[in-house]
């Protein structure tokens, strides 16, 4: 899989995250999203890419940020 169609599907994830109204499956596509940003983590590790200069954000709160957004 490339780098494009990994952050394709996240921002996918993303999406269906901010406009699902259940609960259980607003965690599900944020969960996705979360896994495909491990996986784009790991493609630009193994590129030996600098992953902290990437358009992506790593950390925890970063996600907590999005859950909070797509909860709003």
């Amino acid at each position: 899989m490339d780098l494009d169609q990994l952050y394709s599907e996240h921002q996918m994830s993303l999406m269906r995250a901010a406009d699902t109204i259940s609960e259980p499956a607003r965690r599900k596509h944020l969960a996705a999203a979360g896994t495909i940003g491990d996986q784009i983590f790991d493609l630009l590790s193994s590129k030996r890419a600098d992953a902290s200069l990437s358009w992506l954000p790593w950390t925890d709160r970063s996600y907590q940020a999005a859950d909070l957004v797509v909860s709003a």
